[in-house]
């Protein structure tokens, strides 16, 4: 692989349009229509349906126009920069009237209530019902709203404002009034506002599921489920854990990797990439909500997105010791304040790439902390991350031992094979260093496994064979206080508590696994224990930290009269690695839930592949590109079913860094151990590969390093753009065929960097 320099021009204009024509008349590329990548885009005009007339114009921010029908409370918002009207629903469609009164008014309100009665059956209704009470009053950028609704006797007040390029809805919890038997469930803003008939318009809705999906709007289609997922994940202290099969997906849980969770509280619509579009971003109340979006055929015609705010869920409440209950819903509402920003975005900023970019720049203090200084580009190997399983425990025929999986001699030989195949930039990550290896370590011990050696001895190691070999070299030690096995902790004493009052558990299907159920452990303890051995780390002046499931994890303990809630949960986790990282340290974070970024130096194992629900369409890296230039973030284990061709180029396409997980002995001696279900972790077997991997990621991503994407483009189906800040362009060829872009040849299966020369002057640089 090498660099050209080429024109923009050619990169840019006719290039696109030959090059999608002549391969779509080939048919190349339909199996990269598949929901594992990303479609190309048909541009197209977009002509709003809805006007303001019969609206009462209540704010103009000179941007955004608002404008409500205050007996329905239907809102209507006009981007003055494209005069575009964005709108809920038209009452004179057949889409409109084929839904029952409930959901017809729901589709036509500014807030949408879901309520329990006092048998725990839920029921929904929204503002424009004409049995709810409005009591509007005008602000100065738009309008409060105080709605009754009186057969439920549930009362709070809403207020909708306009702020430049954002439409801001927000609940202050103390306005909530409940009487009678009924309580508040949830609520949502404006359900159906962005909302489209069947494929009407040429557009989708994105959801940050894994990395990123789109879910395309599309002629109504009989799926079995819709999309909801909690952001940060589930609400462990009180959704039961024992999780059956998800039907949308149809996978069961045995897989080594989770699941994605939604890390960020942001989704959007599109009408018309590069047209019109509306990012949303959760701003309080995070914690306590969902992202949904229900495509055409489930409920109705319409596809609508948008964010629930849960003030109360059902739980399971046992009523025999053999862990048999009924569903309940929480007596207690969450607390939180509930706020809201809408952004609409035009033009170039107006698909799932401009909403990473916002997202990125316009919401940086709260995802990054103080604005990172301005970096300096430079060509540099990036680095290669290797989990080193160190040790874990074997079970034997009466109780169990440590059995040593890699040695630091060991880890040294690794290091000086790779390093002897070019492999520069080593950093390694240490799994199980701890006295009882992986799985048998006891959280509240700060001792390191005696059949490892001594942890002063280990710093030393790091320092005097990075000086040595001349060459970047780095130890990591992995921890994890959060979820851990039966072995690591008191059943009784240090496992959090659900609100039924039960262990926090989950368990995987496979009941043959040895130690197949694992326990969270109370929240203040795993900080607690987190800090203590990061502090005996510092000790032995070790600064480099991995952390497991910490800030991935978010979770209550709901013990009577003890009660830690998710809100305090997550103030605790951000409390804990903000000292951490005060301290000097420099954290590797694996999955972490975006109010962690701050204070991490590396995201680990960050997600490359979307749930693949069949709904939706496209896997799309938002996640990577929010991140690209202020952090560095590295593949899920490679060798764990992430190292085909394929995969590499995504890794290339995504910016991701490679890594996999290694050890000494072969796969075989690790077979009477809680990782006997790794399918192939041998160095030996491996090494080979890593470097082949390697080089191929590092030729392309060493050009980028430091640098963020400010733009991709899927060209043809398995052909795509990537373009990054400091001038340079990765060409990604997924498809079997030689493909000819501008005066760039990409072979199969292969890319292409190339420098963009923006004046139009080709410098004919080769490197």
């Amino acid at each position: 692989m090498h660099v050209n320099n080429i024109k923009s021009v050619l990169l840019i204009v006719g290039s696109i349009m030959m090059i999608s024509s002549m391969l779509f008349s080939q048919g190349i590329g339909d199996e990269f229509l598949s929901n594992r990548f990303t479609r190309p885009e048909v541009p197209v005009e977009i002509i709003s349906k809805f006007t303001t007339q019969d609206y009462e114009k209540v704010g103009d921010s000179g941007i955004l126009e608002l404008y409500i029908d205050k007996n329905s409370t239907s809102m209507r918002v006009l981007d003055k920069r494209s005069g575009y009207v964005w709108g809920d629903v038209l009452t004179d469609t057949d889409a409109y009237n084929e839904m029952n009164d409930v959901w017809k008014n729901i589709a036509k309100s500014l807030v949408m209530i879901e309520y329990f009665d006092d048998r725990g059956i839920s029921s929904v209704v929204g503002s424009a019902s004409p049995d709810v009470k409005k009591t509007w009053k005008v602000l100065k950028n738009g309008a409060s709203c105080t709605l009754n609704f009186e057969p439920v006797s549930i009362s709070f007040t809403v207020f909708v404002e306009i702020f430049g390029d954002k439409l801001v809805f927000s609940l202050d919890q103390k306005t909530i009034s409940e009487k009678d038997k009924y309580t508040l469930a949830s609520v949502i803003f404006a359900p159906f506002l962005g909302s489209t008939i069947a494929d009407e318009i040429n557009g989708y809705a994105f959801v940050p599921d894994g990395p990123g999906a789109l879910i395309r709007f599309s002629r109504p289609a009989h799926y079995l489920n819709w999309f909801e997922k909690r952001v940060y994940g589930k609400d462990y202290s009180i959704e039961n854990l024992v999780s059956v099969n998800d039907l949308r997906a149809n996978r069961p849980n045995d897989f080594l990797r989770e699941e994605p969770t939604v890390l960020v509280p942001a989704f959007g619509v599109v009408h018309g990439v590069k047209k019109n579009a509306i990012f949303g971003v959760i701003t309080s109340g995070a914690e306590y909500s969902a992202i949904i979006s229900y495509p055409s055929g489930i409920l109705s015609s319409y596809n609508w997105t948008s964010a629930k705010f849960i003030y109360r869920q059902k739980y399971l409440q046992p009523t025999s010791r053999s862990g048999a209950g009924i569903q309940v819903a929480q007596k207690e509402m969450n607390k939180f304040n509930a706020r809201l920003e809408l952004v609409f975005l035009t033009g170039d900023q107006a698909d799932y790439v401009g909403m990473a970019k916002y997202y990125r720049e316009a919401y940086s203090k709260q995802i990054f902390g103080e604005k990172p200084t301005k970096k300096e580009y430079k060509t540099k190997d990036i680095p290669l991350y290797l989990t080193v399983l160190v040790s874990d425990i074997e079970k034997q025929l009466i109780g169990q031992k440590v059995v040593q999986i890699t040695s630091v001699e060991n880890i040294k030989a690794m290091s000086e094979t790779l390093s002897k195949s070019g492999v520069g930039n080593l950093v390694f990550l240490l799994k199980g260093w701890e006295k009882g290896g992986v799985n048998g370590n006891k959280i509240n011990s700060t001792k390191v496994e005696p059949k490892f050696g001594e942890i002063d001895d280990i710093a030393k190691f790091a320092l005097e064979h990075s000086a040595a070999s001349g060459k970047s070299f780095e130890l990591y030690f992995v921890t994890n206080t959060t979820r851990v096995t039966e072995k690591q902790l008191n059943l009784k004493n240090e496992v959090g508590l659900n609100l039924s009052q039960s262990l926090i558990f989950e368990e995987r299907d496979n009941k043959d696994l040895w130690l197949y159920r694992s326990y969270y452990t109370k929240i203040d303890l795993s900080s607690r224990y987190l800090v203590e051995r990061i502090k005996e780390l510092n000790r032995n002046n070790i600064k480099n930290i991995a952390i497991e499931e910490f800030a991935n994890k978010l979770y209550g303990h709901l013990k009577r009269d003890e009660e830690i809630y998710r809100s305090d949960a997550r103030k605790l986790v951000e409390k804990t690695l903000s000292d951490v990282k005060n301290q000097g340290n420099n954290l590797i974070l694996f999955v972490p839930n975006v109010y962690s970024w701050k204070y991490m130096k590396t995201f680990g194992n960050i997600p490359m592949n979307s749930s693949q629900y069949l709904f939706e369409t496209d896997t799309v890296p938002f996640l990577q590109i929010v991140l690209s230039g202020n952090v560095v973030y590295f593949t899920p284990y490679m060798n764990n079913g992430f190292f085909s061709d394929t995969d590499v180029l995504k890794s290339i396409d995504f910016g991701a860094y490679p890594s996999f997980i290694v050890s000494w002995l072969d796969n075989a001696s690790l077979k009477d151990t809680p990782l006997w279900d790794y399918p192939s972790t041998r160095f030996a077997d491996w090494k080979s590969k890593i470097v082949e991997i390697y080089k191929k990621i590092n030729g392309a991503l060493k050009y980028v390093r430091g640098s963020k994407i400010i733009d991709r483009t899927v060209i043809h189906p398995g052909f795509v753009r990537v373009d990054y800040e400091n001038g340079y362009s990765i060409l990604v060829n997924y498809t079997e065929e030689r493909v000819k872009f501008g005066n760039v040849v990409v072979e199969p299966v292969s890319y292409r960097v190339v420098k963009v020369v923006r004046n139009g002057v080709d410098g004919n640089e080769n490197k």
